[in-house]
Formats: structure tokens, sequence, C-alpha cells
């Protein structure tokens, strides 16, 4: 056991610059074709969340060589960011995690290497100031949900609030939760929403709408929008008719950009 704790703690040896990056490298690629193959998990990120993971995955496989330059306080902050993003994807998956590990692997060297064992002492500053970014992230997502919740109790959408637009599309743009091909799914992924939803108890003020009420619903408040995706959410929804479902019939005029 004292020989496993030195080598994990060894600053300059070959596991941490060496193995670490490539076989962060290759976990990288694996998920990025097994999401585009089977869109399983997170399939579609928005724009934002799409550049976010990007940047923590470039962070993931180059944080060890990145905090032997002067670059490390910057690294570390992205670390912090990127140790947000990968306990979301626990988050998320909930249960299968246990069978996804990728995240845990990713989080286990981020905190050990910021954390625990630092390669200097200020970088757990700036890591910890990356934490604190992603919790403040985080409730201000539950705090914008909460608020356009209240918006539509009192009628008074739309708002102006960005998470009104995502209560709107819900269930058929936006995906809430990790569904395994259960027919066609919502193609969007926005952690931010899923995030709001989650810090208030699973509140949808719109539980009362059926399908096709939401549809609806969403086309009048944002006529200029599609509520349609050119893209299922998975290859069995595909199968399953996301494309051909009756529900789109009436918004043919409706082409997504």
């Amino acid at each position: 056991m004292g020989r496993i704790k030195a080598f994990f703690r060894r600053r300059d040896g070959a596991f941490w610059y060496r193995v670490v990056p490539v076989v962060n490298l290759i976990l990288v690629a694996l998920c990025v074709w097994g999401n585009s193959q089977t869109n399983a998990g997170f399939c579609r990120p928005v724009v934002w969340a799409a550049v976010l993971q990007t940047v923590s995955f470039l962070n993931i496989i180059s944080f060890t060589w990145l905090e032997r330059t002067r670059l490390r306080g910057v690294n570390g902050l992205l670390c912090g960011i990127s140790t947000g993003v990968y306990a979301y994807w626990c988050l998320f998956l909930g249960g299968w995690v246990v069978l996804m590990p990728v995240p845990l692997w990713f989080l286990a060297l981020l905190v050990w290497r910021n954390a625990v064992h630092p390669v200097e002492r200020n970088i757990r500053v700036w890591y910890l100031a990356g934490v604190l970014g992603c919790v403040l992230f985080a409730s201000g997502s539950g705090w914008l949900y909460h608020a356009s919740c209240k918006a539509y109790e009192r009628g008074q959408v739309p708002d102006g609030n960005p998470m009104t637009e995502r209560i709107a599309g819900m269930h058929f743009l936006y995906h809430t939760r990790l569904c395994i091909y259960d027919g066609w799914r919502p193609p969007l992924h926005d952690p931010a929403m899923v995030l709001g939803m989650r810090l208030n108890g699973g509140r949808d003020p719109l539980c009362d709408h059926d399908l096709e009420e939401r549809v609806a619903l969403y086309h009048r408040m944002y006529p200029d929008r599609p509520v349609v995706m050119p893209c299922a959410c998975c290859r069995e929804s595909q199968r399953n008719g996301y494309h051909d479902d009756p529900l789109w019939k009436s918004f043919h005029s409706t082409k997504a950009r």
C-alpha cells in the first residue's frame, strides 16, 4: 500500500506526464464517439454547454502538462471548472455512473492533483475558485428556474428569463433526465435547465399541459424558433418515428435552423 501511495504522489513520475494524458485522450475520444453513435446520454448539448465541455475535455487531457508551466494558475482554475462539469455528469447519469465510470476517473484525477497533492500550494486557491464558480452557476440556475416558474404561475410570460423558453420546450426540445432507448426523446441538453429543475424539486409549472399543448404553447411564444430538430436523440429514436411523429404535422412550415 505504501508503494502505491508513493507512486501516485510522485510529481515527476511517468504516470502523470505520460500515462494519464494518453489514457484521458482515449477516454475522451470514446466518449465523443459513443455519444455521436448512440446518443444514449447527453445527446446534443446547447452551444454554451458544448463550448464548456470542449474546454473541459482539453483540460483533462493536458492539465498535467500545463501545471508545470507559467499557466499553472489558470490551469488550476480550469481544473476546478472541469470538476464541476464531471460532477454534473455523475449527477445526470445517476446510478448508471457505475457502468459509465469515466467521470469518476476524471474527478479522482482532478481532486487528487489539485486539492490533495498539488504541484504548488497556491494551486488549491485557483482550483477552489473554479469549483466555487460552478457552485455559484448552479445556484444561479436554480434561482432563474424558480423565478421562471413564478412567472408562469402569474401568467407573466415571456418575461425575458432564459429559463422561460427552456421550460416551454421541455419534453420535446429539451430533455431533463437520462432515458435509455424509451421511444423518441428530446434532442437538446441544457445543463443549466436540468440543474435548475433539480434544485427546485423537479418542479414543472406546465405539468398540466400534455405534449401537444406544450408544443402549441412554445410555437405561440416563440414563433421564429423550431419545434423539431433535424436530428433525433438516439438511433432508436430515429427508428421509432421522431421525424415522422404526427405531432409535427401542423408545424411543417417551422424549419430548424
